[in-house]
């Protein structure tokens, strides 16, 4: 337990030289970490409590021990944190995220070695007692692996785990979704609705969700209506297009119901009492937007290419199909095309003759509407405050209420003469504009937002990759998709992760073959993995949990643990092996022997993981899916570590053995032809 705490600090201090901090990723790589730092120093503990059953003193017990669980601790500590290594490749947010957490873990195992090699000895040569302590021998859970009912049984938990999952299909997504009280909403009226019309809708919004929600729970309700002019002063992020639209911020209080029920309420509410309005819900906390980056929603479909028309045709027709996906919902377009204006034709020639130019009729345009401080701004300096401010001058708007008003708008030639209305050389058209263009790689882009309900988020992903592949063919060449948001990323992670964790297998392969001078012992030792897996994945199967990056971190873990524990026994048996016992009885010896410390090692991680599975306060949702993965691995990884890895030491070493004796017992041809 003393080397927990230093071991930690250790860790504390490589994330401090790695420029990382104090947050739930690298918190939460810390309490992972306290599960798995007892392994060394308890299996070096327990291995000198062994040497003095068997009668040796007190400092020969330390070194002796330290002699034998040298190599295997060296072969366990490098196995966990060469599986970390696929969260180092990482690309992109989930790099930001993850990393640290995996530096967390290494850090420790790091410095747990060290200490298991120095301080723990030191500390059981002063604080242990040389007498000997009799153990029950527990040969009945020993030669448990030995016997032939065995492996039917772990095929079929096995089969039965896999079977489960594969029934179920279990969902995907890039992060569990964390409830952090807080609801945003975007609305879009009718594009070219005026200001106060808007501000009217977005109060009766107002009064429907507090219908909802009660007001025991509503902490403040923040509007943000309209597009700020000439910039955004306050830097707040906002995906608001002009006076029809704004975003809808609801922060709950600290006791309230799962924010995902009033989310649903809330949409429910829209589709029937505001069908008229454009919303979709966009990240609301910190972690949430993180996650999304650029993205407004969990998953953008972008059409980019310059066939306006074919685009525009195929974007309608992927919306439509789209919102026949279950769990797809918030499907919208994030381009407003119908942005209604007025555009001003001037007759250039009438406008030559009565000495006027358009950047005259621009001017007067301009200080009418009061938009001239879009084009040359004007401050005040507040000196009392401090604070500059924009100041305009506009006709008064009782003047401006009608188009045949602003005709009669005074222009003053620039040339000189007397003031002339605009109607005497210009006429207004009204036009449909677009009210916000966006582009990539300097071509235009289409995107069509979803989010997801009810759903796991890989499944929907699935289905609209599906409606994207049946649609690419319509596309003109130099046109193409791409998927933004957390299913981008997602697919990105997992795909990164599953490749980066095979290399991983191969790497710890090859460091124990190096290390045992066999091919056949590396696969002895890392012959349960597929029962802890198929443990891990069963727990998430059991608790609803989808799988998750978080998830498959817990299974990187779940191997690396297994394959340390199946390391502790597989060399324990191959040296009795070397030793001259016969493989069935070394098989036996080496779960006895190896019984308490895996037992004692698996039961310390899972106590020590279990807050962070069940997920409890704020926050607690994002890690949870990790505790899970690995307490179910570990109960079941668990098992076969000390079953079926013994058995299948017994019977390939039986099998080997035989094999050699018979090839040294068959006459040779020269023997034979010495007989004759």
């Amino acid at each position: 337990l003393i080397s927990i705490p230093l071991a930690l600090l250790a860790s504390i201090a490589g994330l401090s030289l790695s420029g990382s901090t104090f947050n739930l990723m690298t918190l939460g790589g810390l309490m992972l970490a306290i599960g798995i730092l007892v392994d060394n120093a308890l299996v070096e503990v327990e291995n000198i409590n062994r040497n003095l059953d068997l009668g040796h003193g007190l400092r020969e017990s330390v070194m002796k021990s330290a002699s034998e669980v040298a190599f295997p601790e060296f072969v366990s500590t490098l196995a966990i944190c060469i599986v970390f290594s696929p969260l180092f490749m990482l690309t992109g947010t989930a790099a930001f995220v993850f990393v640290p957490l995996a530096l967390a873990v290494v850090f420790a195992m790091a410095a747990s070695y060290v200490l298991s090699r120095t301080l723990v000895p030191t500390l059981a040569t002063l604080l242990l007692s040389p007498v000997a302590h009799e153990h029950a021998p527990g040969n009945w859970f020993a030669k448990l692996q030995l016997r032939w009912k065995l492996i039917p049984i772990l095929g079929l938990v096995f089969a039965l785990s896999l079977g489960a999952v594969a029934a179920t299909k279990l969902g995907r997504e890039f992060f569990p979704e964390t409830d952090a009280g807080m609801i945003r909403i975007y609305a879009r009226a009718q594009a070219g609705t005026r200001l106060e019309e808007t501000a009217r809708t977005f109060a009766d919004v107002q009064r429907e969700i507090r219908t909802i929600i009660p007001a025991a729970e509503v902490g403040f309700i923040a509007e943000n209506i309209g597009s700020p002019e000439p910039v955004n002063l306050a830097w707040v992020e906002s995906g608001v297009i002009g006076s029809f639209d704004g975003e809808i911020l609801v922060q709950l209080a600290e006791d309230h119901a799962p924010t995902a029920s009033y989310v649903a309420r809330i949409r429910q509410m829209f589709r029937e009492k505001f069908p008229g309005l454009t919303i979709y819900f966009r990240p609301a906390d910190a972690t949430s937007q993180t996650l999304a980056g650029a993205a407004q929603t969990s998953m953008e479909v972008r059409l980019i290419g310059r066939d306006g028309l074919g685009n525009a045709e195929i974007a309608c027709e992927l919306m439509a199909r789209m919102r026949t996906i279950p769990g797809a919902v918030d499907v919208a377009l994030k381009q407003v095309r119908d942005l209604p204006s007025y555009y001003l034709e001037i007759d250039r020639v009438r406008a030559l003759q009565i000495g006027v130019t358009p950047q005259d009729a621009a001017t007067a345009l301009l200080a009418a509407l009061g938009a001239s401080g879009t084009v040359s701004p004007s401050y005040w300096a507040d000196p009392v405050q401090g604070a500059s401010y924009t100041v305009q001058v506009v006709a008064p708007p009782v003047n401006l209420t009608s188009l045949e008003q602003l005709l009669n708008t005074p222009v003053r030639p620039s040339a000189g003469g007397d003031l002339v209305s605009l109607r005497s050389f210009a006429s207004l058209q009204l036009r449909n504009i677009p009210a916000n263009i966006d582009r990539t790689t300097l071509q235009p882009t289409t995107t069509i937002l979803a989010n997801v309900q009810d759903r796991d988020l890989g499944s929907v992903y699935r289905d609209v990759m599906a409606v994207v592949e049946s649609l690419k063919p319509r596309l003109k060449p130099g046109n193409r998709f791409d998927i933004a948001g957390q299913a981008q990323s997602m697919d990105s992670a997992y795909s990164e992760m599953l490749g980066g964790l095979l290399m991983a297998s191969v790497f710890v392969y090859l460091v124990m073959v190096v290390n045992f001078q066999s091919w056949i012992m590396p696969l002895i030792a890392m012959g349960g993995l597929p029962v802890a897996i198929s443990g891990a994945l069963f727990a998430l199967f059991v608790t609803g949990t989808p799988l998750s990056v978080p998830a498959l971190t817990g299974l990187i873990m779940v191997i690396g643990v297994s394959t340390a524990n199946s390391v502790l026994v597989t060399s324990f048996a191959r040296d009795r092996l070397l030793e001259g016992i016969v493989p069935s009885e070394a098989a036996v010896e080496a779960a006895q022997t190896r019984l308490r410390p895996v037992l004692m090692t698996a039961t310390a991680m899972i106590v020590g993981i279990l807050p962070m599975a069940i997920g409890h306060g704020e926050g607690g949702e994002q890690n949870a899916p990790l505790g899970r993965a690995v307490v179910g691995g570990l109960i079941f990884g668990t098992c076969a570590t000390l079953t079926l890895v013994p058995f299948l030491f017994a019977t390939l070493a039986r099998q080997r053995r035989g094999n050699s004796a018979r090839e040294e017992t068959a006459p040779t041809s020269s023997s034979l032809a010495a007989a004759e």
